[in-house]
């Protein structure tokens, strides 16, 4: 049946394509009723059991960069107005034909263009003052930081910017330091996001093995730092940088409008997951009434009664499904409601909720969290080489036996030494280049490693032995998590 289904969608996927790539067709009536019967077909797909399902990659077209520039150029303009502007082909409601990728381009480029528009507006407004000479401020949302009390800073300056400048270019300075470094900001985002998210920090609640981070419940009602997480997360995904945010899938979910379900607690909390899965599933009636469960559970620390009107009421076979939905939306739902809005408050300021409907659930979690990658034979394939090095040099060969010996979590700590990521962007992983540094001696066994991160650069001293190579580069990668600046 499947594969049945395959053949269909790969027949209407062609002629669709067709008529795209046709001049004369590509904005007829014809396109939007093949799309139409394709989303219809999709429709049906997403609510097939998860085990039939087709990947959402079936449904997707190859869409070329200039039809995508075209289409959102479009998009843009009817959004602000321009209805003479003839309607997109397929945004923004025949988003399920674009894969990742295409839809993160669109982003970036709408987002591109909210900030050139912020940015001439600011100019037009700092032109009038100068006139009158009354200088407003310098465009863009400008953060200056003291390193030692990042997080504290950014809530402060966050909270007293106007709303509207949160989509103006980010610029994040350090310690007074004039100098503009885009690796300022991948530093910023890592700082902040990794004190706070931590246990330690407090403002989340965490599941038993403290991977996973989840809105509390007992959080205070004049607690501002909910909507500015919210702003932060939007301006992470609005710049394009991939943050730390251990957070279950259902975030992202309840940031799209998605019902959370059981499935959705199996992430977070895999033994509760297997309780309310027996209960639904497994346990018989005579089984449950032996047990003696009722709707009071413990949530956060606290104990919480599901039905308030009948406190302690035994959970039965004729109200176990009425028991497990409460319990997950009490979780998901009812014991965060006000701070979740808060937090997506604070996201929705910054980033246009119709651009994040483009994506799905899975696409919006990579999106702001990137990709794993272990992928090291792709990663020694894609490397190119510059100052005299070449896949077959010595140094080179060196490095790769190196680099194999290397452990798993070492390996990570070098795509963070040269990319300035932890996880990849939804581009994976580019090409990273490995250059020779200058030095006057014949070996360079006195100097470490080091990267360039904008530039995804290694820059790699000869080395007189194999042993010696592999002492400073390890040392490199464990002294310092700090962005290296370009």
């Amino acid at each position: 049946m499947p594969s049945r289904m395959v053949r269909h969608v790969n027949v209407w996927k062609k002629a669709v394509s067709a008529m795209l790539s046709s001049e004369d067709g590509s904005h007829t009536p014809a396109v939007r009723n093949l799309l139409l019967v394709l989303q219809y077909m999709y429709n049906v797909n997403s609510r097939v059991a998860e085990c039939q399902r087709l990947p959402d990659s079936v449904f997707c077209l190859k869409l070329s960069e200039a039809f995508l520039d075209e289409d959102g150029i479009r998009w843009y303009l009817r959004s602000h107005g321009e209805m003479m502007m003839s309607e997109p082909r397929v945004l923004p409601n025949f988003s399920f034909v674009m894969d990742l990728k295409a839809k993160m381009l669109i982003f970036q480029k709408m987002c591109d263009a909210t900030k050139v528009e912020k940015a001439l507006r600011d100019l037009s407004s700092l032109l009038w003052s100068y006139m009158w000479d009354t200088p407003d401020n310098l465009p863009g949302l400008v953060l200056n930081l003291r390193r030692a009390s990042v997080l504290e800073d950014t809530f402060e300056q966050l909270a007293a910017t106007q709303k509207e400048d949160y989509k103006k270019s980010l610029v994040v300075i350090f310690d007074d330091n004039p100098e503009f470094d885009e690796v300022y900001i991948k530093d910023f985002f890592y700082e902040v996001f990794h004190e706070m998210v931590s246990p330690e920090y407090g403002m989340f609640m965490f599941n038993d093995s403290e991977t996973l981070a989840w809105f509390p419940s007992k959080a205070q009602q004049e607690d501002q730092r909910f909507f500015l997480f919210g702003v932060l997360c939007g301006l992470a995904l609005y710049n394009q940088v991939i943050i730390f945010l251990p957070f279950p899938l259902v975030l992202f979910k309840k940031l799209l409008g998605v019902t959370p379900s059981l499935e959705d607690l199996r992430e977070f909390s895999p033994s509760e997951y297997k309780t309310l899965h027996c209960i639904l599933y497994e346990y018989t009636d005579d089984v449950l009434e032996n047990l003696f469960i009722d709707f009071q559970i413990t949530w956060d620390k606290t104990s919480i009664d599901l039905d308030p009107a009948f406190p302690e009421k035994p959970v039965t076979g004729q109200n176990k499904k009425e028991f497990v939905d409460a319990y997950v939306n009490y979780a998901f739902n009812t014991s965060v409601k006000r701070i979740f809005q808060e937090f997506a408050r604070g996201f929705f300021k910054v980033c246009d909720r119709k651009l994040v409907k483009l994506f799905r659930p899975e696409e919006l979690h990579r999106a702001l969290v990137g990709n794993d990658f272990h992928d090291w034979q792709k990663l020694k394939q894609n490397t190119l080489y510059d100052g005299g090095y070449n896949p077959s040099h010595p140094n080179i060969l060196m490095f790769w036996e190196v680099f194999d010996e290397l452990s798993e979590n070492q390996k990570m700590a070098f795509v963070w030494f040269v990319t300035g990521y932890e996880r990849l962007p939804i581009s994976a992983l580019e090409k990273i280049t490995i250059s020779t540094k200058k030095i006057s001696e014949d070996f360079g066994d006195r100097y470490y490693p080091e990267s360039e991160t904008c530039f995804r650069l290694l820059v790699l001293p000869l080395y007189s032995s194999k042993e010696i190579m592999k002492e400073k580069l390890v040392e490199a990668l464990s002294s310092n998590r700090k962005i290296s600046q370009c």
